[in-house]
């Protein structure tokens, strides 16, 4: 993924199903609130929490189903840690 840190206003990015095997390039995407990730081949939820750093705080949805790294055991868990604001991880609503 490349040229998206310019597009510094984008609430919403879909980039499902694209074959991805990592994100990149969103760190300065300070106002976005929902992530669709999902039907890729990322491993790592390292990666994720590295990625959108800018918009930890600001993050209410995000979509990681049909990747690997939603297998791992502690999956939810782990995104409801690194996303204090979430409401929704795949089609779990927590609000």
């Amino acid at each position: 993924m490349e040229g998206l840190s310019t597009l510094v206003n984008l609430r919403v990015l879909d980039v499902s199903s694209n074959k991805l095997t990592s994100v990149n390039d969103i760190q300065n995407l300070t106002r976005l609130e929902d992530l669709w990730l999902n039907d890729n081949q990322i491993e790592s939820l390292e990666n994720i929490a590295e990625a959108v750093a800018g918009s930890r705080e600001k993050l209410t949805t995000i979509y990681l189903e049909n990747n690997p790294c939603a297998k791992s055991s502690n999956y939810s868990a782990t995104l409801r840690q690194i996303f204090p604001n979430i409401e929704q991880i795949d089609s779990d609503v927590f609000a």
